[in-house]
């Protein structure tokens, strides 16, 4: 009995760790940096636009840059 409600509750805490990770929230920022220390300057800013929608770090945004396949830089941010 034990181990059911034991494999039942792994089962659950699984399944909601699954879920939230579902809601969380990827955009790229418009545009593109030449450098990754311009991406950081605008990063460390705490303000982004994304798709004409202003994001501000205050509302939970973080921020990372990432390279492109172009050698280009891209700002991701996330929450």
């Amino acid at each position: 009995m034990r181990k059911t409600l034991a494999l039942t509750a792994m089962s659950l805490g699984i399944a909601g760790l699954g879920a939230a990770t579902a809601h969380a929230e990827t955009l790229t920022v418009d545009g593109s940096y030449a450098t990754v220390d311009g991406c950081a300057a605008d990063g460390n800013n705490g303000q982004f636009q994304s798709g004409g929608v202003q994001l501000r770090g205050e509302d939970g945004w973080q921020w990372r840059c990432d390279q492109g396949a172009d050698g280009l830089w891209y700002m991701t941010i996330f929450r």
